[in-house]
């Protein structure tokens, strides 16, 4: 009996203890993996990540959903990328890929168009007549609210500077087209940008680029806007 009684004892003492050994610990929680905390600014067209010391080299590539690739390299010590305007109504993969001399890092960001399906302006066109004088002219989208208002900017490209639409053309309230009654402003390479509000829906917006050297061609087609030159008596 002294024997058995001592044998309760120590499995109940030796329970706890079994318990805790390394095989039933929760297994202990993973460090976080560091972040480059990428940022993507469309205004600027600049990617922007946060420095790692010790970096020995430095990548950033932008996808397109039609699998166009575009690479830059930053200079050394810079911890940003600029890209050419582009397009970026359909969506852009970002991918940020930085070498130090203990590891490497590589950090993806999508840039999306947020918005109802279909509420994006549609049919956008330009024509530049009499050398200084533009009309651009856009439908509203197959699912826009009854109550979405548009707004035109243009971006020069190679000096950064964006200016509204100065006069707009309305259909029952709605912004459907832009005059420009100086074009000065306007270079070789433009970036133009449709977007939209509403108090019911987000829009979604349409952009796209202009290059005044193929004024006068057969144009642009599909979403991109179509420019035609046109003479007046």
């Amino acid at each position: 009996m002294v024997l058995l009684a001592t044998a309760f004892l120590l499995s109940k003492l030796l329970a706890p203890a079994f318990l805790l050994t390394p095989e039933h610990l929760d297994p202990p929680t993973p460090d976080p993996e560091p972040s480059l905390n990428v940022k993507f600014d469309p205004r600027t067209m600049t990617l922007a990540w946060d420095c790692k010391e010790n970096t020995t080299s430095g990548r950033c590539t932008m996808l397109l959903k039609e699998e166009d690739r575009v690479v830059k390299k930053p200079r050394k010590k810079e911890c940003w990328c600029n890209f050419e305007d582009t397009p970026l109504h359909r969506g852009v993969l970002l991918e940020v890929q930085v070498n130090t001399s203990e590891r490497s890092f590589r950090e993806k960001v999508l840039y999306s168009n947020p918005g109802g399906e279909g509420t994006a302006a549609r049919n956008f066109s330009c024509v530049i007549y009499d050398v200084d004088f533009m009309n651009c002219s856009w439908a509203k989208g197959a699912a826009a609210p009854g109550d979405v208002q548009y707004f035109l900017y243009i971006r020069d490209s190679k000096r950064k500077r964006e200016r509204e639409c100065p006069r707009y053309v309305q259909h029952l309230g709605t912004h459907v087209g832009c005059h420009l009654r100086n074009l000065s402003g306007l270079t070789f390479r433009n970036y133009f940008l449709l977007n939209g509000t509403s108090r019911t829906v987000g829009i979604q917006f349409f952009d796209s680029i202009l290059s005044t050297k193929e004024i006068g061609s057969s144009g642009y087609t599909g979403c991109s806007p179509q420019f035609r030159r046109s003479k007046t008596n």
